[in-house]
């Protein structure tokens, strides 16, 4: 037994000793690609537009442990500072590390932590505490970012923050990029080839070195940008219709960057109109809706469309004589329905009064009926024609001068 616990203690002592030298020995072969970012030799980011706030200086290849490990006591956090003289709004993070006691990985998913500065000007906050993150200004997680293989052992990692960090003119804070992930193999960031401000400083208790302590390898390299990517995709619309009479078309827009500036639409050989609110379609029968939508930079939306149908409404008419002409009008369906336009019409030669009539009935209810009336004076036979909405009837009588007789 006593064997068995000597060995253990010998497994984490050599263990320790190739941690404390991966953590602050490892270098990579410093050649850098052609290609480049502004200053920086280095491979340009996906968002070159932005307009770059802070540059740290070049990688040079030595790598600092900077590692969120759940499964063994590696953790260990590097974390630089920087200063800006107006207030800035920081969107986009490059920086630059690699890989060591263990094949590379590729996408891995990554923290990038901004602390303020203690008071002090040589440190974040969190100094000498087992783990600083709970004292961070923001911790943007990101899951499964793909680094750009550099070709020399070391990866570019370019991230746009989930939220942007928002720096006041004159302050002074830190940024920390670390793997969420577990040994093997280890992660860290590239030192720089200048100096800016204070050295990065690293903490890995493991190793006996509390937060923050200065390495002695100066600075990390890593870009700070700002500002919005250009727009350049158009908003997409959605169509959601509903109903069956009237049929309800409500049309909604996004844009991922600039906002959404109008929606045009347009029903079969109709006109583009500007959408407002939801529309309603009441003609039965099959149709098309057109739209499409602009963004505030002006990138158009191709044309979209979608077909329904309109349903004819559930509605009897039953025509009866008497004094003058009446007709019950029943709603059969199981909606209700609003402004309902009605007609009556006879065509008798002698009819005097009520020759035509007309009117809406402004809601009918499923189940309900409604009886609108026609006051007539004439004589002879005449035709009786009632339309409903899109329902219609016919019968036949006789006028008797205030009265008709005979419909059928």
């Amino acid at each position: 037994m006593k064997n068995q616990t000597i060995s253990k203690i010998a497994g984490v002592l050599l263990l320790s000793a190739v941690m404390l030298l991966s953590a602050c020995a490892v270098t990579a072969d410093t050649t850098q690609p052609t290609t480049s970012f502004t200053t920086n030799a280095q491979s340009q980011g996906s968002n070159s537009n932005r307009d770059i706030l802070w540059d740290n200086g070049a990688y040079m290849g030595s790598l600092l442990s900077s590692q969120l490990d759940t499964a063994y006591p590696f953790n260990s956090q590097v974390a630089d500072d920087f200063q800006f003289g107006s207030g800035q709004t920081i969107t986009e993070i490059i920086f630059w590390g690699g890989f060591w006691n263990g094949d590379p990985i590729n996408p891995i998913d990554l923290n990038v932590i901004f602390y303020a500065d203690d008071g002090t000007g040589n440190m974040p906050t969190g100094a000498g505490s087992a783990d600083p993150t709970s004292t961070a200004l923001l911790v943007d997680f990101h899951a499964a970012v793909m680094g750009e293989d550099n070709g020399d052992g070391m990866y570019t990692y370019d991230i746009v923050l989930n939220t942007p960090f928002v720096a006041s003119a004159g302050e002074k804070y830190w940024v920390a990029c670390q793997w969420a992930g577990n040994y093997p193999p280890q992660w860290g960031w590239s030192d720089s080839d200048t100096q800016q401000l204070h050295t990065c400083m690293q903490g890995f208790p493991l190793l006996s070195v509390p937060y923050w302590t200065d390495p002695g390898y100066g600075d990390v390299a890593f870009q700070l940008l700002g500002g919005a990517p250009s727009d350049t995709t158009p908003p997409v619309t959605t169509c959601e219709i509903t109903g069956t009479n009237p049929v309800t078309i409500t049309l909604t827009a996004t844009d991922d960057i600039s906002g959404v500036d109008y929606t045009m639409y347009k029903i079969d050989d109709g006109t583009y109109a500007t959408y407002t609110a939801p529309v309603e379609v009441t003609e039965a029968g099959d149709h098309t809706v057109y739209f499409y939508s602009v963004d505030n930079e002006g990138n158009t939306e191709t044309e979209k469309s979608e077909t329904f149908t309109v349903t004819a409404p559930a509605l009897t008419i039953t025509i009866k004589g008497g004094l003058g002409v009446s007709a019950t009008i029943k709603n059969t369906g199981t909606e209700d329905l609003t402004n309902i336009d009605w007609t009556i019409d006879l065509d008798g030669k002698l009819i005097f009064v009520g020759k035509a009539k007309s009117g809406t009935i402004d809601a009918l209810a499923a189940g309900e009926e409604i009886t609108v009336k026609d006051f007539v004076v004439g004589f002879g036979k005449t035709g009786i024609a009632v339309t409903a909405g899109s329902a219609a009837a016919s019968a036949s009588g006789t006028v008797l001068l205030i009265l008709v007789i005979g419909v059928a």
